[in-house]
Order: C-alpha cells, then structure tokens, then sequence
C-alpha cells in the first residue's frame, strides 16, 4: 500500500509553492533562503494544519466517528480549520478552549462560534487542561450512544503526523528538480505535530518514492509555546508511531541523512510579543511579499534572523500560515491617523 492509498481527504492543493525569498532573506541576513509556503495551500484561509487535518478526517470517516471534539486555545488556527473541515463533512464537533470566555473574541475562535460548535472552556489557563476536559467530554458523549473522536491540541497524533511525512516526499522532490541535495529547514513548533511527521518523512521512506536520490537534511525547530525539553520525548514518540503503526506497510528506512534539534523561541511567552517581534513582522509586511503572525512565524523568524550568522548553505523556512492571527493584530489597532497620508479634495 502507498501512502496515497491510506484514508484521507483531499483539501488543500499541492504541491504548495517552494519559492526563492531573496527580499525575507535579505531581510534576515540570509544569502539563501528559501520558503515552502504552506501558507498558500489552497484551502480556506490556509495554513500547515490542512495537511494533517486531511488524514486526520480520513481516520475520523473509516471509524465511523459521529463527533469530533478538538482541543486549541482561542487563537488556534488548527482548532479553527478541523472545526470547519468537519462541519463541512457533517459532523458535530466540540471545541475545547483553555480558560474562560475572552472579552474580545479572537477570528479563530469566532470561527467555531459560527459554524455551531459546542464551547467547552476549562476555566484554567494550564493548556493542559483541556485534554482531561476533551476526554470528559468523550465519556459522557459514549454513555448517551455517541461515538466521539478526540483530538489534542494541534493535531499532534500519529495520524495528522502522516499529513507532513507525505509533506517530506513532495518538498524532496521539489529540491530534487532544483538540483539541492542538502538543507537546513526552520520550521516554527507549537505542540510538536508538524516537525514529528517531517522527520518522519525523512526518516522513512514512503513507497511511492525511491527514485529521488538521499538527501541530506537538518531540521531546525523553534519552539513558541513550550519549553524544548518538553517537546522531545513526545515528538520522537509520534515519530516512532507514525512510522510503526499509523502507516504501517507504507513507510520504510531511508538512507536520507535527517537531523533535527529544537531551539527556544518562546521570548516574551507563547502568544506574546515584545517590542522586537512586533518591528520584525511590521517590516517583513513592509519590506516582502510575505505576511507573519506573532505567534508562530514571527518568532521563528526573529530566531532565523538572529541566529543567521550560524547558518550556512541552502536555508528553507516553512511558513506555515497564520492568516487569522495576523487578521487580529491589525484589526485589534486603532489607526495611526496622525502618520496616515490623506488629502480632501474639494468637489
């Protein structure tokens, strides 16, 4: 069996775009930069969640699931997206949010409030929280006959893990065509999701490969919610399950070179900024054609620039979206009418 052969449906459009980014890296202080821009991916407002998310629906269909109850904070662009996707697809779904109900509420989590989703706030602001409240949730849904799904906080599981080992396959073929047998890849890390099934990806070898040649590959994760040392024992323990279990028969040793280390880039605190992140995404909207979030790529941003100097060779950022957090940090400013450039025109 092959990778495309395992349960999953289709959304995004791929391959999404592998670009040279001589104005970010100029930016940044990069010779050579290029971004994987998973931030056009085709689907709604996009992002690098559709990728697991697509699997993740597929496992929810074969068993016959009814409910889907996710785990995200008011800002979680992943919640947002498998609220929609499912809604879309007919299912119920439960959204389990960390804390109480926000003042201002954010566009993902007004997301879930207008396609109909069941609220559910642990009234804690420990993220951890809301898996022990998904999972209640998912006893009681049982005992009234429901057969629920759960999901923790950004899709971190074995399966959405295959959405970004398939994602491995598409970029090395991208740089096979481009004649790059050797990267440094910076991706942003929230719960740890989307660098478990890269390494996948390059740990394994999906059946419908072979012809591509090893390549070697260095992965560079940037932690933005929690602490590396969290990160790595559930990260290696998603790669062994995805590359064991979730696709069994479809994965097998590779000879790609693949390292991976974790770096923190958490700053002022997950969903924080300071002073520096928010210069650093104001002029990379300014100065590129590229749109960073504070949350996720403005942080790992800030560590590519600062770290540069560190960095040699062909150099991938993979942006993985964040449209709706950039949506609320413009949205949530008042205007700057004393630097805005307005002429009247009498009539």
């Amino acid at each position: 069996m092959a990778i495309d052969q395992l349960p999953r449906i289709r959304l995004g459009t791929f391959p999404t775009p592998f670009e040279r980014a001589s104005d970010l890296g100029t930016l940044l202080g990069l010779d050579s930069l290029w971004v994987k821009r998973d931030d056009l991916i085709g689907y709604s407002w996009g992002g690098n969640k559709v990728r697991p998310i697509e699997f993740i629906l597929g496992d929810v269909e074969q068993r016959r699931a009814d409910t889907v109850i996710v785990c995200g904070g008011p800002t979680s662009n992943f919640a947002a997206l498998m609220v929609a996707a499912c809604v879309q697809r007919g299912l119920a779904v439960h959204h389990v949010s960390y804390g109480s109900r926000p003042v201002r509420v954010p566009a993902a989590l007004e997301v879930s409030i207008r396609s109909g989703a069941v609220l559910e706030f642990t009234g804690s602001s420990d993220r951890t929280a809301m898996e022990t409240t998904a999972n209640a949730v998912a006893r009681q849904l049982r005992a009234e006959g429901r057969s629920p799904y759960v999901l923790p906080r950004g899709g971190a599981t074995a399966v959405g893990a295959l959405g970004f080992a398939n994602a491995a396959r598409e970029l090395t073929e991208q740089l096979e065509f481009l004649g790059i047998d050797s990267v440094t890849i910076v991706v942003p890390v929230g719960s740890g999701g989307t660098i478990a099934g890269l390494i996948t990806g390059w740990t394994y070898a999906l059946e419908t490969v072979g012809r591509a040649p090893p390549i070697a590959v260095e992965i560079v994760g940037v932690c933005v919610s929690r602490p590396p040392e969290e990160l790595r024992d559930s990260i290696e323990s998603i790669v062994r399950d995805c590359g064991t279990s979730a696709a069994e028969g479809v994965l097998r040793p590779t000879a790609s070179r693949c390292h991976w280390r974790l770096v923190d880039g958490r700053g002022a605190g997950f969903g924080m900024a300071d002073i520096h992140d928010l210069e650093l995404v104001e002029e990379i909207g300014r100065q590129t054609r590229f749109l960073a979030d504070i949350t996720y790529n403005g942080k790992a941003l800030r560590w590519l620039r600062e770290s540069a100097k560190q960095l040699s060779g062909a150099i991938v950022y993979w942006h993985t979206g964040g449209a709706l957090g950039v949506v609320d940090r413009i949205s949530d400013r008042s205007a700057d009418w004393e630097a805005a450039r307005i002429e009247e025109f009498n009539q």
